[in-house]
């Protein structure tokens, strides 16, 4: 009997012995497990990136304008990354599209670039909350008609679940926006040879629908003229471009063709322009056309499209809120936080067979509906233009461009794009965009 309780208190002995060997083992994988976690990699910096402006102006370094940040934008944890000093792009080629994946590839030829995958960070903030609210006052009203345009549109997303290419297109016209902005940007053109010219310019605009600043005043008016976005193009920099105008109004009606005219300081006046001019680059060699501009500017209308489905993608959705570039090398925005996205994938093809393009590729954001990427190709299915656009979300929950480049795939040359003292939702009303105006908010040398 006392034999069975002494081997029954070895047995207990044992027993506690080995519950605290285990927790002692155990602990050191839970600590170091969470001390991994909080010690993810940092974003490693590339040599040269910054922002090299040559002149001494508004421009000269960045600002956040009238918005304002989250701070751990700046500073994300990485989770892994891919291209220039960094893991083999091959493992996420299915995840780019074919043009990024080209320049990601070729360093050479297009300089240093790359992805640092973060953590998705979804869409919040104040007119965020408006956009959600007007999406679900409104849903159902709108409707698209047999031409292809769309009817009854206030505000919100006109279908929050797009059954076809068309309403994935009428989606992104009527994305998430603001009501106006007075978009500041540093463009840096870089052609084959590494060769820079840098201009300034504001990129501003008005919608007419879809506002959502003002409470219930989803529309501006009054609006005679039945616009539904004016947008106006000013260069401050370099001299001999200072005060040239490029602008563009757009029409809630099919059959209205876009007015634009450029108004030339050296002339001393303005030259209208025809709708045919849509695909030709923006002055001073940019690789920017009125047709690509925000990835996509034209008339729904003149397409055809196909809803490929949606695709996992890296894209910017809540990158840095400071743009950067290389002097001398190619595309802004070269080492900037990605995010894995289930986006849209459109295809457009143009009704006109004289169109110089042959289809568009567009990736969208299935919750905002902002463009990530568009991939135009040549009459021989060969990539031709491209557009990134790369986003910081604002503490109101706008997504501010703060990086866009637009690239010639054939000539290897690029126009990139880097905000700085962005003003959103200003109260600009049509009277701002009128070329007398105008003309005294950018003089001429």
């Amino acid at each position: 009997m006392e034999l069975l309780v002494h081997n029954n208190q070895e047995v207990q002995d044992m027993k506690r012995w080995l519950s605290r060997l285990f927790f002692l083992l155990l602990t050191p994988v839970v600590v170091f497990g969470v001390m991994g976690e909080a010690m993810a990699g940092k974003r490693v910096p590339i040599d040269g990136a910054g922002w090299p402006y040559p002149w001494k102006d508004t421009y000269s370094t960045w600002g956040p304008g009238n918005q304002e940040f989250d701070q751990k934008l700046f500073d994300q944890d990485v989770m892994e990354s891919y291209g220039w000093k960094a893991k083999d792009v091959e493992e996420i080629k299915d995840m780019l599209p074919v043009s990024m994946y080209m320049i990601l590839k070729d360093p050479d030829t297009w300089g240093p670039r790359r992805i640092n995958v973060s953590e998705y960070i979804p869409p919040s903030g104040e007119l965020w909350d408006k956009m959600k609210a007007a999406t679900a006052k409104f849903k159902g009203t709108a409707k698209v008609d047999e031409t292809g345009w769309i009817r009854n549109y206030t505000a919100g997303t006109p279908f929050p679940e797009p059954k076809n290419g068309q309403e994935l297109m009428w989606n992104f016209k009527k994305r998430f926006h603001e009501d106006d902005r007075l978009l500041s940007v540093v463009t840096i053109i870089t052609n084959k040879g590494g060769q820079v010219r840098y201009q300034t310019s504001d990129g501003n605009l008005m919608f007419f629908d879809g506002r959502l600043v003002e409470g219930d005043k989803y529309k501006f008016e009054p609006n005679p003229q039945n616009y539904v976005r004016i947008d106006i193009y000013a260069n401050a920099h370099p001299y001999e471009m200072q005060g040239t105008l490029s602008f563009i109004a757009q029409f809630d009606d099919p059959s209205k063709q876009d007015i634009f005219w450029l108004y030339l300081p050296a002339m001393r006046r303005v030259r209208h322009l025809s709708p045919a001019q849509r695909t030709d680059r923006l002055p001073g060699g940019q690789d920017l056309m009125w047709e690509n501009f925000d990835t996509f500017n034209g008339n729904p209308t003149n397409y055809n499209f196909k809803m490929l489905g949606k695709k996992k993608m890296l894209v910017v959705h809540n990158g840095t809120p400071t743009g950067e570039w290389i002097e001398g090398k190619h595309l802004a925005g070269p080492n900037d936080y990605y995010q894995k996205i289930d986006v849209y994938v459109n295809e457009l093809t143009p009704k006109d067979p004289d169109f110089p393009f042959s289809k568009i590729l567009h990736y969208t954001d299935p919750e905002t509906y902002a463009a990530y990427y568009s991939e135009w190709f040549d009459k021989k299915g060969n990539p031709y233009i491209f557009s990134c656009f790369q986003y910081a979300p604002s503490k109101s929950g706008l997504y501010i461009p703060v990086v866009m480049n637009h690239v010639d795939m054939q000539a290897v040359h690029s126009t990139g794009y880097a905000a700085t003292n962005f003003k959103y939702n200003v109260g600009l009303t049509p009277a701002y965009f009128g070329v007398d105006n105008l003309k005294k908010e950018y003089p001429a040398r």
